[in-house]
């Protein structure tokens, strides 16, 4: 029985890459090759080219170990051959083997991308091999250098969305936790006071009959209001806002609106001041969404400034094609620390006024949503006792292109 041979079964070993040689002259070419087969093994095949082009066409083909380029050759000379090595072969090291001992060209070259300057006078085979050996080493190196940072650039990408995965997910707990706990409320209120209806019958008073079919019309609609908002959130993450522009009579808007927010809030009377400055009158804007911005606005207002109190509407151009939309009112203003928070879905101050006018806490923030999807800013400027002033600023868009505004995370 035969034996078997030692290599059955291994992985055929990969032949070593070829060193390119960039040389015209035959005897110089001859010397560089005997000098490397004379040198200390491993040894490796070379590739011989005559002329830049030739060894430019070689690059684009085939891998090599490493460059010995001449700076004179038939097509080019000095920097020009080490730049079109360079640029063609980026992280192939380059050693140039030339009969110019200049120090200014070699640290050129070296500036250009070569590894080493030698002589063809001073080169032994011994020393040529350290060359390139050196010059792999350096290349290996500075490969593994690249990779570490690749990783770590990509460590920190994957670090920085994995945080940014988080809070989203933390701001979306919040936002059904709160989103749960405001949902209850009013339908407790529903379900107690209706309770109280059936469980009291006859015994129940004409004035305790119409209380409590009150409080269950007020969190009814509290529930409304509040199921319509979560659903204009969830619309506009979803599809993003569909507006309908129009040529919009600004001052017949503040003032259609200011009337209903006051009839709203009839109990609590207020002095409301208009300052409408909107020369030519018309807008080009979706209405719908110009009324719910200031009701938002006013109604906010109303709800926090003390009876008695006032509130002055503001309406003013920017230019031609920007209106600015202001709420100014008198009331207790707001603390620095609470102002980034105003915007935020289910964010309510507490106050006096949150007791008495429940909201939903997510009117500032189909504001800011409504607004920026129209290219639009919103803002507050408040010093606590001295009232708060909220803006919106909305451009005029273009006459013949449709207004469309659309979401991504926020």
């Amino acid at each position: 029985m035969s034996a078997l041979p030692d290599d059955l079964g291994r992985e055929p070993r990969r032949a070593p890459l070829p060193i390119l040689l960039v040389e015209d002259n035959d005897g110089d070419a001859d010397l560089i090759t005997d000098l490397l087969a004379e040198a200390p093994a491993p040894q490796r095949p070379v590739v011989r080219a005559t002329r830049l082009s030739e060894a430019v066409s070689l690059l684009e083909r085939h891998r090599v170990a490493a460059v010995l380029l001449d700076l004179h050759l038939p097509d080019a000379a000095g920097l020009e051959c080490v730049s079109a090595v360079r640029s063609q072969a980026r992280d192939t090291p380059i050693l140039v083997l030339t009969g110019m001992d200049d120090d200014e060209l070699a640290l050129s070259c070296m500036t250009a991308g070569a590894q080493d300057y030698l002589s063809k006078q001073d080169v032994r085979p011994r020393a040529l091999a350290r060359a390139i050996d050196y010059a792999l080493a350096r290349t290996r190196e500075a490969r593994s250098r690249l990779r570490a940072q690749a990783l770590r650039l990509r460590s920190e990408e994957l670090e920085l969305e994995n945080k940014r995965i988080l809070e989203a997910s933390q701001r979306k707990g919040r936002y059904l936790a709160n989103m749960s706990h405001e949902l209850r409320t009013p339908l407790n209120a529903v379900i107690g006071f209706s309770q109280l209806l059936v469980d009291g019958g006859a015994a129940l008073t004409p004035d305790h009959v119409r209380g409590y079919a009150g409080n269950i019309l007020s969190s009814g609609r509290h529930l409304l209001d509040l199921i319509n908002d979560i659903l204009d959130l969830a619309r506009l993450e979803a599809v993003g806002l569909d507006l309908h522009p129009s040529a919009t009579s600004v001052p017949d808007v503040v003032r259609e609106v200011v009337d209903v927010v006051a009839g709203s809030f009839a109990a609590k009377p207020m002095t409301v001041a208009l300052e409408i400055d909107v020369e030519p009158p018309l807008f080009f804007t979706d209405a719908l969404r110009l009324r719910q911005v200031l009701y938002n606005y006013l109604s906010n207002a109303w709800k926090f400034t003390p009876a008695g109190g006032r509130l002055t509407v503001r309406a003013r151009r920017l230019g031609l094609d920007r209106l600015r939309l202001e709420v100014e009112d008198s009331g207790p203003g707001i603390a620095a620390d609470d102002l980034p928070r105003l915007f935020t879905e289910f964010t309510q101050l507490p106050s006096e006024a949150q007791r008495q006018y429940r909201g939903t806490g997510l009117g500032l923030a189909l504001t800011k949503r409504i607004v920026e999807a129209q290219g639009g800013t919103v803002g507050v400027n408040s010093l606590p006792g001295h009232g708060s002033l909220f803006f919106a600023e909305l451009p005029d868009p273009p006459r013949h292109e449709p207004m469309e505004g659309a979401f991504g995370a926020t």
